[in-house]
Formats: structure tokens, C-alpha cells, sequence
């Protein structure tokens, strides 16, 4: 017999039973209800919801004013004594409370393995996001090394062109600075003889200015006149870097 509408679920018995099935004659929930009319063997059946359901009222036949004793198992549907001797003769029959105590066996199972699947497959995906997230930060992590790697390269060709451009520097100025130094000696002495140019200009005596002339002559043209040479130059072309040039030093994402 089933219990009063404010009672619970007679499936799962934890839920409030608001639904009268009336060829089971028991209480379901709302989600046992739709377990109930998903089973091949009860898909058929109608219930009565609501609060003013009466589930004390027997189950009969309306046809033969019987209540219903069997349940025919190839037509699917509840019989009583007549109709079972009538219309489902040769047909397999089981007890109603037979039928109820292997529907009611099949919906545990089902919810029990239902639930189980349902568990499977949230585990896989707690399982799957956790390793897909540990393959995003090892990502994140190996780029960054590659681009630490990049940037380590670069400034290490920096710093290499920086230091030829010094050493370059320093030689040319020091070349420079060698023939500067040569050229301001023959200059001190090129000045060194005008001083002495001066001083004849003051002898009264010919033959002794002349000499003194062909002299100072004779020092000016020992002063080597060194050669000022070409004046180093240096320039640095930049190349545009483009992003597909980029690219290219970097590895490739691959995801799914």
C-alpha cells in the first residue's frame, strides 16, 4: 500500500513523493518518476501528482471493476484476473508486486550505474584539466627560457659589435695621434729654422749670411713632410627586422 502524498519517495526515499503512480501504487519523486517512465517495462504508466493526490484508492480494471493482479509482460501493461484469462491468455504474466520488485531492482541499478558513469567522467575531466593546465605552464615556462635565450644572444651580439667598434677606434686614434705627433716635430722645427731665418737678417757681413742661408735651407729640406693619411670613417646599416623573421627563431604552438 502506498503512504500519504506528504510522505517521501518509496524509490529513493529521500526525496518528497508529490507523484501516484497508478499501476505501481507508489510514491515517486520527480526524478524517480522520470527513471520510472524511462524503463521499457513502465514507460506506459500515468501517474497523479500534486497535493491532493489519494493514493489509498485501489487500482482496479474499469473494464471488469477488478483490481489488477498481474502485469503482462509482452503487452507492457497491468491486468486483472479476467483480462488476464480473455485477452492475455498465452501471454507471459508476472505478479504486479513481482513486476514492482524487479522495476524497482532495475531503477537502483540504473541510477546506481548512472551515477557511477557520471562520476567516471567527472573525475576524467578534473584529471584532464589538471594535467592540460601543467602542460600550459611548462608552455609558458619554455617560451620564456627561449626568449630569455633570444635576448641573451642579442645582447651577446651587441656587446660584440660595441667592442669592435672600440677597438677600431682605439687603433685609428692612435694611428692618427703617431702621425700628428710626427708632423708637430717637423712644424717645431720648421718654426725653429724660420727663427733662424730671422736672425741672418740682421748680418751685415754677405758671405756669412749666405752661409747661414744654405744652411737653414739645407735643414728645411731634411724636414720630411709626413703624408696625412686617409681619415677613418664608420657607419652601421641597420637591417628592419620583420615580425615573419621573428617568427622563425621562435618553436611552434601545437595544441588540440
Amino acid at each position: 500500500m502506498a503512504q500519504a502524498a506528504s510522505k517521501t519517495c518509496e524509490i529513493c526515499v529521500s526525496s518528497p513523493g508529490h507523484n501516484y503512480c497508478e499501476q505501481c501504487d507508489q510514491l515517486f519523486c520527480d526524478g524517480c518518476k522520470i527513471s520510472h517512465l524511462r524503463t521499457k517495462m513502465s514507460k506506459n504508466h500515468t501517474f497523479l501528482s500534486g497535493p491532493n493526490i489519494n493514493p489509498e484508492v485501489k487500482l482496479y480494471c474499469k473494464e471488469h471493476d477488478e483490481n489488477f493482479i498481474y502485469y503482462c509482460i509482452e503487452c507492457d501493461t497491468p491486468v486483472c484476473k479476467i483480462c488476464a484469462i480473455k485477452n492475455h491468455k498465452k501471454h507471459d504474466l508476472s505478479e504486479i508486486k513481482e513486476s514492482l520488485e524487479g522495476i524497482n531492482a532495475e531503477v537502483k541499478t540504473d541510477i546506481e550505474t548512472k551515477i557511477r558513469k557520471l562520476q567516471s567522467k567527472i573525475a576524467e575531466i578534473d584529471q584532464g584539466t589538471h594535467t592540460y593546465q601543467d602542460d600550459v605552464k611548462e608552455v609558458i615556462q619554455a617560451i620564456r627560457e627561449e626568449g630569455k635565450r633570444l635576448k641573451e644572444m642579442i645582447d651577446k651580439k651587441v656587446e660584440g659589435l660595441i667592442n669592435t667598434v672600440k677597438e677600431k677606434d682605439t687603433k685609428n686614434v692612435q694611428t692618427l695621434q703617431s702621425v700628428g705627433k710626427e708632423i708637430k716635430i717637423a712644424l717645431d722645427n720648421a718654426k725653429e729654422q724660420q727663427k733662424f731665418y730671422q736672425d741672418t737678417q740682421g748680418i751685415k757681413n754677405t758671405t756669412k749670411i749666405l752661409q747661414k742661408l744654405k744652411q737653414i735651407k739645407s735643414q728645411i729640406d731634411q724636414i720630411e713632410e709626413t703624408q696625412v693619411p686617409m681619415m677613418p670613417s664608420i657607419k652601421y646599416d641597420k637591417k628592419k627586422a620583420v615580425e615573419s623573421e621573428i617568427e622563425t627563431l621562435f618553436g611552434e604552438l601545437k595544441s588540440e
